[in-house]
């Protein structure tokens, strides 16, 4: 007997090369059998997903499910999405472990937490005794990694490099929001980040996000990204496939936004980088401000978003319209010499920030032709599994983790998420799950003190660390 039988869907899988009609059993959380009919007497329960697209889980490798009175809206965003796992790129890692049992609707999260200058380290520290503890404390706490934000808030090249090193040395994922107190979030910074990864493993986050034409024309930025990233296949990589970016509306004493990338932003579309330039961006629909409403983040627009800046004393979550769908198409698309992708995954850089669009827009990518649709079953599940080091993921193979994604592909929409062989949402309706952290050997002592459940990774194992310098 089967816990649940998935009926008559068009079942697409990368790893087992499937793209046909076939039914699903699941037992004990996982993939059962896979095949051209399964009688529906075997099954406790029978959903049928006839004219549905039925795909590994989507996992979403670069997400910031943690914000400031967000609550659940994170995870319930992801899991309407049909996202069954995610890397949240910021953390902290102690708000995602007091969440997951509450809030995750069944998501695994692993929480690469990033490290912010004058909070975390000096801008410019230098002492590696104390990188290397601090990097130690947060893994300890469950983290996965460390993320340098460096383009919203940089560290020096040399302490960024120490980073990159004492986050290798523990074994640990690391990620680069690219910039440093030379560069920053654009092409420049691009060319440092390759330049102090060097040969270590490392992962560039959003490459697309470097892509706006604030040094070239996008779309030149877009072909010398890719080429930066085959040239360093030890470097792991995302895209996002929305126009609309995510920057804090925070100033700072100075009357300036402190997250550079607000900067940029405001210099992009021509305003001042002050109060004034932020109202008219603001009143010209030109940047808006989210926040949660009920259940989920939304965005608000005009002069109710201006209000809200105000009222918040400017401490509110923005988003820019500044990415190029040349950029977007081209690093979505973009394959090595082997036939690999240049950027790994697709991602969405949400969660709670409104734009969890892999489904919504990657299908009509494929519609269009830039990829097929074992392509974007690649991209969206069976890469991003690889990478992390998921080996039980990517896949509808027997005996691996039954997380699936239900598509009804002519809304672009997912209709049903299920994850460890439990549903976690039909048609919108969310049942709440405990989620669980995704860590490694460090974090695993202080998660079983928490009663939090975990998934552990050898990292070792993965394609992150493994992948080698040609």
């Amino acid at each position: 007997m089967y816990d649940i039988i998935i009926k008559n869907g068009f079942v697409v899988d990368w790893d087992l090369n499937i793209e046909d009609m076939k039914d699903i059993g699941i037992k004990d959380g996982k993939i059962s059998e896979v095949s051209d009919e399964i009688e529906e007497s075997k099954g406790d329960q029978i959903i049928d997903v006839s004219n549905k697209l039925v795909i590994p889980g989507i996992i979403d490798t670069h997400v910031h499910i943690i914000r400031k009175d967000s609550k659940a809206a994170g995870y319930r965003m992801l899991i309407k999405a049909g996202v069954t796992a995610a890397v949240d790129m910021k953390g902290p890692v102690y708000r995602a472990n007091e969440e997951i049992g509450k809030y995750a609707y069944g998501l695994k999260v692993a929480v690469l937490q990033g490290l912010v200058p004058g909070k975390d380290l000096k801008k410019d520290e230098k002492n590696r005794e104390v990188i290397k503890n601090k990097i130690e404390e947060i893994l300890n706490q469950g983290a996965f990694g460390i993320k340098v934000v460096g383009g919203h808030y940089p560290f020096t090249p040399e302490t960024t490099k120490m980073i990159i090193e004492e986050t290798y040395k523990q074994k640990a994922y690391f990620a680069f929001h690219v910039g440093t107190s030379d560069t920053g979030s654009n092409i420049d910074g691009m060319r440092e980040a390759v330049e102090l990864i060097g040969e270590l493993p490392g992962h560039i986050a959003h490459v697309n996000s470097y892509c706006r034409g604030l040094i070239m024309n996008e779309l030149d930025e877009a072909v010398e990204a890719v080429n930066l990233l085959k040239k360093s296949p030890n470097i792991s990589s995302e895209s996002y496939l929305a126009k609309i970016n995510g920057t804090s509306g925070k100033f700072n004493k100075q009357g300036k936004p402190e997250s550079l990338v607000t900067r940029n932003c405001l210099r992009g579309f021509g305003y001042s980088e002050d109060k004034e330039g932020i109202r008219q961006s603001i009143m010209d629909k030109n940047a808006a401000v989210y926040i949660r409403i009920g259940e989920e983040m939304k965005l608000i627009w005009g002069e109710e978003a201006y209000n809200l800046w105000e009222k918040n004393n400017s401490d509110v979550y923005m988003c820019f319209p500044v990415n190029s769908p040349k950029a977007i198409f081209l690093c979505a698309t973009e394959k090595r010499d082997n036939g690999e992708f240049v950027v790994d995954s697709i991602s969405t850089d949400g969660g709670s920030i409104p734009r969890n669009f892999i489904i919504e827009s990657g299908l009509p990518l494929v519609k269009f032709g830039g990829l097929n649709l074992k392509e974007f079953v690649k991209k969206t599940s069976y890469n991003p599994a690889k990478v992390l080091g998921l080996k039980n993921k990517g896949s509808l193979d027997v005996g691996k983790d039954a997380d699936i994604t239900i598509i009804d592909i002519d809304k672009n929409k997912a209709t049903h998420t299920i994850i460890d062989g439990k549903i976690s949402m039909i048609d919108g309706y969310l049942m709440n799950n405990p989620g669980k952290i995704i860590t490694q050997s460090s974090g695993v002592k202080h998660l079983e003190e928490m009663g939090v459940n975990y998934i552990e990774v050898d990292l070792e194992e993965s394609y992150y660390w493994n992948r080698t310098v040609k």
